[in-house]
């Protein structure tokens, strides 16, 4: 059976695919490394304007991208 997605999985694994490490992408989105880590860990979820950066550094799609995260 197929676990849900989850919005820590999909950054990390949209990440990975795009090559970037967790200090590139905290500079493109403008926090810091361990904010994205926490992310990705799934200890905090990023706010409205951080996820609208991730999208674009990650090039993921909004839409499905805000969905995911909000549950």
């Amino acid at each position: 059976m197929a676990r849900k997605p989850t919005l820590s999985r999909y950054l990390k694994e949209a990440r990975i695919r795009r090559g970037l490490s967790v200090a590139e992408v905290a500079d493109a989105v403008g926090v810091t490394g361990p904010c994205v880590y926490f992310w990705e860990m799934g200890r905090t979820r990023p706010r409205e304007a951080n996820l609208s950066a991730l999208c674009k550094v990650l090039k993921l799609p909004v839409r499905a991208t805000r969905d995911l995260a909000a549950g």
